[in-house]
């Protein structure tokens, strides 16, 4: 394949996943209405600085996110997609940044399979179209990434000035995204590949290995592109916001579980596999080639890229691997570098360059039993999403358990895989393996999400008790996020069932959103003329409950399920 047509590839397939019915899903519990409805507030109130959520300081989540946001609703308006559109275009910029840097590290072919891998996984679709701050984050840390690339001429010469100025800057980017991980993380991962080039002797000392980071000049620079708004939104809140973000949601997070995210060590490794499938059907062959091109004695062409990648990745995941709250989306920074080393593995065994060693069995027979165990795992993926998702479906969204026929999809692209590479033409099973990973993944990401999630969340019920008329919400115990922004308004926060009671009695179109574990509590205060109004499934084993008088005298009970 030309090289000239490897960017639109890698743009057309990303643009699949990412952007099909990219707004049609509500947004979804927490953390998408919460971000949107913060940037919305900002938008509103003209004050860009200060993040707030329901009329009270935001202190989870530092700034970038909403500007992104509020970019995203100036040019797409004020809905799912505005709030969207965002983490999708920087995504799909994150997947040619992946390119550019498998080029430089890998070769061209490694580097666009690896773009592709990225653009095509699972967790890309996830993180890619949701309304959080993981798709700039992972942006901002794989541009660090790139310009260290670019900067280090592959990694076998220390940073100039004005790399490391870049360098820097993107950092300080990161660290605006999601906070002192996206400055930390990144250069520890330098240091490690800096102490591994020492040790190598692709620097000459270890002094020279450290001096080439220029640590200095981009501790500088990214001190100069974070602090200002840091500082500003510490003097604006005397404080709570530095309090609330580093010592609850970092400090916090790391020392100890919250929100009941835990995990073991195990946890990522798991993940990575969900992650990356369908490419993670390599994933332990994958592993076992880098690790054969780190140990081995002779120069092998790619062993200083592989070292950088293998170096970002065991930082990333190593790291939060040892915080106490864990989630899938923490480790996504790593996966440019998974889907780069994945691909040079793909690519080497394409030419007849891997090798491997199994007890009892010649290296040809042993890389043939690698590959058919690879093909039978996309097989099993392609298995479990024929059956997951008509059960998923019958629990959530039932009549939609025809969505199980996309697992055929990694079926077929198992079996055209397997019997191409039994013929002798590896390149027609990666190019199986590459058209079932786009065709499976924006199949789940565009259809398969947007028809189970229709049953479920606030978007519909509002907008239907909107349209009879609008009064004053509030919510007994807790507020759902999806509530403040689909009613665009602040949500009151009501901690006793008198006060539920009075905020019903206060206005004739007053609403009561309630959770179905609660309900029970507030019945007995419940004024006279109130009623159920709708009952609002959730993919959990509850539901919430919206109280009120009725709309007007003849208003159909229609909305109540």
């Amino acid at each position: 394949m030309q090289t000239r047509l490897h960017a639109p590839l890698i743009v057309a397939a990303a643009a699949c996943v990412l952007l099909l019915n990219l707004g049609r899903p509500a947004l979804w519990d927490d953390d998408e209405p919460k971000n949107a409805a913060c940037s919305l507030a900002m938008l509103d109130s003209g004050d860009w600085l200060v993040p707030t959520f329901n009329g009270r300081l935001r202190v989870e989540k530092p700034v970038l996110t909403n500007w992104v946001q509020i970019a995203g609703f100036t040019l797409c308006g004020r809905n799912e997609t505005g709030a969207r559109i965002g983490s999708a275009l920087l995504t799909i910029g994150t997947c040619l940044l992946t390119w550019q840097i498998g080029c430089r590290l890998l070769g061209p072919q490694a580097g666009f399979l690896g773009g592709l891998a990225l653009a095509t996984c699972v967790w890309t679709a996830v993180g890619g179209r949701a309304a959080t701050p993981d798709a700039p984050l992972v942006f901002c840390t794989t541009l660090t990434l790139w310009l260290f690339v670019r900067g280090t001429a592959g990694g076998t010469q220390g940073l100039g000035r004005v790399a490391a100025i870049g360098v820097g800057a993107a950092c300080g980017l990161a660290a605006l995204a999601k906070g002192p991980i996206g400055l930390v993380l990144p250069l520890t991962s330098f240091m490690l590949f800096a102490a591994w080039q020492a040790k190598v002797r692709i620097m000459p000392t270890w002094a020279a290995a450290y001096g080439g980071l220029r640590l200095p000049i981009v501790l500088g620079t990214a001190l100069v592109v974070a602090l200002p708004w840091y500082a500003w939104v510490a003097y604006r809140t005397e404080g709570e916001w530095l309090r609330g973000f580093f010592l609850v949601h970092n400090v916090g997070r790391f020392t100890a579980p919250m929100e009941g995210h835990a995990g073991s060590l195990f946890y990522y490794p798991g993940v990575v596999a969900i992650g990356l499938f369908p490419w993670s059907a390599v994933l332990v062959a994958m592993i076992a080639h880098a690790v054969v091109i780190l140990r081995s004695r002779s120069a092998h062409p790619s062993r200083p890229g592989v070292a950088l990648l293998t170096a970002w990745a065991a930082v990333w995941i190593g790291a939060l691997s040892c915080a106490g709250t864990k989630l899938p989306g923490y480790i996504w920074p790593a996966y440019p570098a998974l889907a780069l080393a994945t691909a040079l593995f793909l690519v080497d065994w394409s030419r007849g360059a891997v090798s491997f060693a199994l007890p009892g069995r010649n290296p040809a027979r042993a890389q043939a039993v690698v590959m058919q165990i690879a093909w039978a795992s996309l097989g099993f993926g392609g298995l479990a999403i024929a059956v997951g998702l008509p059960v998923a479906a019958r629990l959530f969204a039932p009549g939609n358990e025809w969505l199980g026929f996309i697992g055929v999809v990694p079926l077929v692209g198992a079996l055209v895989a397997w019997k191409a590479d039994a013929a002798g033409t590896p390149a027609r099973a990666l190019a199986a393996l590459a058209v079932s990973a786009c065709l499976v993944v924006t199949l789940l990401a565009g259809v398969a999400t947007h028809r189970i999630s229709r049953g479920t969340g606030m978007r519909e019920h509002v907008t239907q008790l909107a349209a009879h008329g609008s009064g004053p919400w509030a919510c007994f115990w807790n507020v759902p996020p999806s509530l403040v922004f689909y009613a665009d308004t602040d949500v009151a926060k009501i901690d006793t069932p008198t006060d539920a009671a009075r905020h019903l009695a206060s206005h004739p179109q007053a609403r009561l959103v309630v959770d179905s574990r609660h309900e029970h509590l507030v019945q007995a205060d419940l004024p006279a003329d109130c009623k159920v109004l709708a009952r609002i499934p959730t993919l959990g084993d509850r539901h919430y409950v919206v109280l009120g008088p009725p709309p007007r005298p003849d208003a159909s009970l229609a909305l109540t399920r």
